[in-house]
């Protein structure tokens, strides 16, 4: 297994500079949970919405219409994360009980639930072909669910975190699966060749996010620095180059504690991300610098997602005040 790479800085990718507008008209408020929004995630497709809340139930959304579809029941702590596989027909919820549960769209019943981890599940995710299933939680551990197999045990279970794993990616193209760890790495496992590679941030990982662009060359992490003398309480984006491990670009100067939502801008000329007091915050890729008039208020609480449109002409984001705002050009 390859040792850990370490942080370096570096100068920014050669990205254009120009920054690109994200959607800033709410068109829609969805207010029917009745507590703090923790996770959403658009369909396949990106024409519906599944948000998942600390009043332990999950909602299925026509975001652009404003209408609620379906609300699924069977959680018995609040919701932290959601995948859908890449047909739409099932999807997959963790959070407070310890229990991954596997839905069936339509008609909204439970199809199985899966039961290993020791702690709060943080994050679920579908292989490319929707036969595996990775949960990762508070116990440090990602465990692996075969899809066909009538087994109550996961398929494997990954150990090598020491604290929180709090985010986990599948991507497409490759068998690989990444980690993100309260314990500050970013863990890369090549299941084809059983291979590791361990990329030191050095501050507790909140989210991962893929370049949508080049998946393969760039990834967006979050953090957070508990430490009391980081300015602005020491959250950060850094864009990191996933061959060499180099940070390409830092991002700073909004305060959150705890989870928070981040985002690739559309065509990755920006990022944005939501702070504890509901601003949105947006930077230009290339320098770093804060894009004008930011931040812009646009919740009550932290934000905690924010999911922008493949296309670009619609952002979603939700919060810990329990609303979800859809937003368009």
């Amino acid at each position: 297994m390859a040792p850990s790479r370490g942080q370096e800085e570096e100068s920014p990718s050669s990205v254009d500079a120009s920054s690109s507008s994200y959607p800033s008209k709410v068109v829609q408020t969805l207010e029917a949970h009745s507590g703090p929004v923790n996770v959403i995630k658009y369909n396949h497709g990106a024409k519906y919405l599944l948000s998942g809340s600390s009043d332990r139930s999950i909602r299925l959304w026509n975001p652009t219409l404003g209408k609620e579809i379906k609300c699924y029941n069977g959680h018995a702590q609040e919701v932290l994360a959601l995948d859908i596989t890449h047909d739409n027909s099932k999807f997959a919820s963790s959070g407070g009980d310890r229990a991954v549960f596997l839905w069936d769209v339509p008609t909204g019943g439970v199809i199985r639930r899966m039961q290993g981890h020791f702690g709060k599940i943080n994050a679920v995710g579908f292989s490319p072909d929707s036969q595996v299933l990775a949960s990762a939680g508070f116990d440090a551990k990602v465990m692996l669910w075969d899809m066909r197999a009538a087994s109550r045990d996961p398929l494997q279970t990954l150990k090598e975190a020491t604290s929180t794993v709090t985010s986990l990616i599948l991507p497409n193209g490759s068998p690989q699966i990444i980690t993100g760890s309260a314990d500050g790495f970013i863990r890369t496992y090549d299941l084809r060749f059983g291979l590791l590679t361990e990329d030191l941030i050095g501050e507790s990982i909140v989210s991962i996010r893929l370049s949508p662009n080049n998946p393969e060359e760039s990834i967006l992490v979050a953090t957070n620095n508990d430490d009391a003398s980081e300015p602005e309480g020491g959250s950060k984006i850094r864009i990191m180059d996933r061959k060499d491990g180099s940070c390409l670009q830092t991002f700073q100067g909004h305060s959150v504690n705890g989870k928070w939502g981040m985002a690739w801008g559309y065509g990755e000329k920006s990022i944005v991300a939501g702070d504890k007091d509901g601003g949105l915050h947006s930077w230009n890729v290339l320098d770093g610098r804060p894009l004008p008039d930011h931040p812009k208020s646009i919740h009550k609480k932290t934000i905690t997602g924010i999911e922008i449109n493949p296309k670009g002409k619609e952002m979603i984001t939700c919060s810990l005040d329990g609303t979800i705002k859809v937003w368009h050009k």
